[in-house]
This record gives structure tokens, sequence and C-alpha cells, in this order.
């Protein structure tokens, strides 16, 4: 954390060339300061990672606050109303959505050097989101409504932000519509409008992926919410870009570009945002949740051409599976849970059942 409680953007802070100190803040980046401990209380339902790291989070969080309406001189004017101004940030150098598909977004020197308003304050509103839960957990009430109220604000500048021409929702990159949409930063009509055209620019492109890194995490749950069958066909599409292209190609892990080695951009051939999809493929299409001590949620959802499917998760609990097979019109759910542990079974007819420990067959 530097002396300003801004994150650093790498951690452990190495490798890093002092030019690229003024990357630190970026959104999405180091923002994983707060959403990392959050993220593992989540899954293994210890407090003690929030408790020891809050005051970091919350230095943090006031220095982020404190970009809000903040300028310097690389910022260019949004074209917002004055009025919201202060409800947006313009502030700081930062990756914004980072390696989208060369012909979605072509990448450019100035992605470094100027701010991204529209992610950068998208992601001021999950933070907020964020720390109002942590400060709640942790009795801190007068600090979570302060961050409920920034966050309503900051959110209601995103929703006037997006009305500048500029920034406009009508738009074929998918992040641009994927983002506010996972992280319901929309007013009600903005979102409808956000959902059509986000199928309409999947079927520009193909039904091909043209997410970065910022947003291919949230697009399967986005399409699941609207109708899981768009879910499946994105997921199934062979095509490059998109993740089936890369082990067609001979890939055995996940490439930072979507092009991989078929680029002259330098990249990484094994990194983490697009490999994202394995945690949609445990808690949607197998439905592993860990919920509680001791206990899971295990909800299938079956979909697409897949007639099989299966996942094993490695619990603090124990080993917890969950499988399916599909044919000739029933569907045949086989369920593991590990030893002192509870399970409910929810599936897709509707119906729900509570399974002690051990394996047990399910047919619908």
């Amino acid at each position: 954390m530097t002396a300003k409680g801004c994150f650093t953007q790498i951690a452990p802070y190495g490798g890093v060339d002092a030019y690229m100190n003024a990357m630190n803040g970026s959104a999405g980046w180091s923002d994983a300061g707060v959403f990392i401990p959050y993220d593992i209380y989540k899954q293994y339902g210890d407090v003690a990672i929030l408790e020891d790291n809050y005051a970091a989070m919350a230095r943090y969080a006031e220095y982020k606050i404190g970009t809000l309406g903040k300028w310097y001189f690389p910022s260019l004017p949004t074209g917002i109303s004055r009025r919201y101004r202060k409800q947006i940030s313009n502030y700081g150098q930062s990756y914004g959505e980072w390696a989208e598909p060369a012909d979605v977004k072509d990448f450019a020197v100035s992605e470094f050097i100027f701010p991204h308003p529209e992610e950068t304050t998208a992601y001021i509103v999950l933070l907020m989101d964020r720390m109002e839960g942590i400060a709640n957990l942790l009795g801190n009430t007068d600090d979570a409504a302060r961050y409920a109220d920034v966050a309503a604000k900051v959110r209601e500048g995103y929703q006037h932000l997006m009305t500048v021409p500029k920034f406009s929702l009508d738009t074929d990159r998918q992040a641009k519509l994927v983002r506010p949409l996972h992280l319901k930063l929309l007013n009600k009509q903005q979102t409808e409008y956000a959902k059509k055209r986000l199928v309409k620019a999947l079927d520009h492109y193909g039904w091909r992926l043209g997410t970065g890194f910022l947003s291919t995490p949230f697009i399967l749950d986005v399409l699941t919410e609207m109708d899981i069958e768009y879910a499946y066909r994105l997921l199934e599409n062979e095509e490059l870009p998109g993740w089936l292209c890369m082990p067609k190609q001979g890939a055995t892990t996940i490439w930072e570009n979507w092009e991989g080695p078929n680029t002259t951009k330098p990249a990484s051939l094994n990194h983490y945002s697009k490999g994202a999809v394995c945690r949609w493929v445990f808690d949607t299409m197998c439905g592993i949740h860990v919920e509680g001590e001791n206990h899971f949620v295990v909800a299938p959802r079956p979909g697409g051409h897949f007639t099989r499917a299966k996942a094993r998760y490695q619990s603090v609990f124990g080993t917890v599976e969950s499988g399916w097979v599909r044919g000739g019109g029933r569907c045949a759910f086989t369920v593991t849970v590990p030893a002192n542990c509870t399970a409910t079974v929810r599936l897709p007819d509707g119906s729900e059942h509570t399974q002690e420990c051990g394996t047990k067959v399910y047919t619908v």
C-alpha cells in the first residue's frame, strides 16, 4: 500500500518498472486488496481475514472516494453535466477493460495514459458495496452507512455517464454492456435496453467472446440471468475468440489474449482472467456452492448441447461432487456429500432435497 492509502496494482510488488507506478489504484487490479479478502470470507466463512485487513481496506476506500470529481492533466472531458461530475471518477492511469479482442478494441498506448471513467466509476460502486457489507459484518455501522451513501451517489453518476454519447449503451463492445448489467449499475429503463443491446452485440459478433479482463468473469452470469441457453451458446462456440478455440489449437492453459500465439502482441499464455469460466462451470453448470459451515447447496443447471458434466470441489469440509448425464428426455444427477456435512439439492424441475453424507442419484 502506498503512503496515500492506495493498493498497488501488483502484489508482491516486483518486476514493475518505475513508470508503471502511476498504474497503482487501477480499477479492478488494485481493488483486489478488498475483493480477495471478501471472496475468501464468502468461501470459508472466516471473518478473521476481514478483521485483519479492515484498516487497510478502509484506507483504500477513502483513497478511491477522494478521486471522485478530481481532475488531473491527462483527464479528458467526459461530456457529463457539471452537476454529476463529482459522482464519477475521471482520475488516474489504469488498464481499463484490457485485452479485448483486437477487432473489438485494439490496444493503443493511450490506454495506459488516460483515465477510464466508465470502468473506474463502475468499480468504485462495487468497492463501496463490498465495503458496506464488510463494515456491517464487523459492526462498523457508521462506516457502512457512509459506503452505502457513496455507492448510491456514484451509481447515479454512472447512470448519467451512460447518457453521454461517447459512453452510450448503444455499442457492440460487450464489456460496456456486461459490466453495468452484472454490477446492477443502471436504472430500470437502461437495464432493459442493455440486455437487448447485448444480445444484438453478440449476434453481430457471431456469438463469439468480445470481452476483456474485467468483464469476462461476468458475462456468463449475465447471460444466465437473461436465459441460460444464451450462456451455453456462448460457451459452446468453438471459433476464435472464445474458450473452446484454445484447446482446439492445442492449448493446455488459458491465454491472456484471445488470439494467444497468433498475435504479435506480447502476452502470457497462462493467465487467470479468461479462465474465470471455470467458476461458472462449478457453481452454475454443476451447481456447487459452499453455504455455511459443513453445508452445501448443489443446484446444477444443464443446457446447450452438453450431454454430461461433472465437477469435484475439495473444500475445507471435504470433497463434494456434482455431475449429470442426460439423454432420452431424462437427466440423472449424481451428488456426493462429504462426511459430517449436508447438502440442499435443488434440481431444474423445481424439486428440493436434503442429502446427508454419501452419494445419491436423482432422476428428473
